[in-house]
């Protein structure tokens, strides 16, 4: 017998479904290296911040666990090499890091 409700175990299960996929997201936005200015206001997406937040986010998905693991396992190493490549590119182009 599970120690979780299973209403609630539903919940954390989709809940790190979605962390995992939006892992990927901003780890592929970490390796774009984009710079965005929407109305006046300028957004960095430097590979640092934005790679170390999206290897947190898949990490917590993977703790999680639930139906999603395999996804949250493919979000790690999404997120991670993201992380990789961008600051190999941002060091091969020249552009800030942080």
């Amino acid at each position: 017998m599970s120690a979780i409700p299973e209403p609630q175990r539903e919940r954390l299960d989709t809940l790190g479904g979605l962390m995992s996929a939006t892992a990927i997201f901003v780890g592929l936005l970490g390796l774009t290296n984009l710079n965005l200015s929407i109305s006046g206001t300028h957004l960095e997406m430097r590979p640092f911040r934005v790679g170390v937040a999206a290897v947190v986010l898949a990490l917590l998905a993977a703790g999680i666990g639930g139906r999603h693991r395999g996804l949250a396992g493919v979000a790690v190493a999404i997120a991670g090499a993201s992380w990789l490549a961008g600051m190999i590119i941002a060091v091969i182009v020249e552009r800030p890091i942080f």
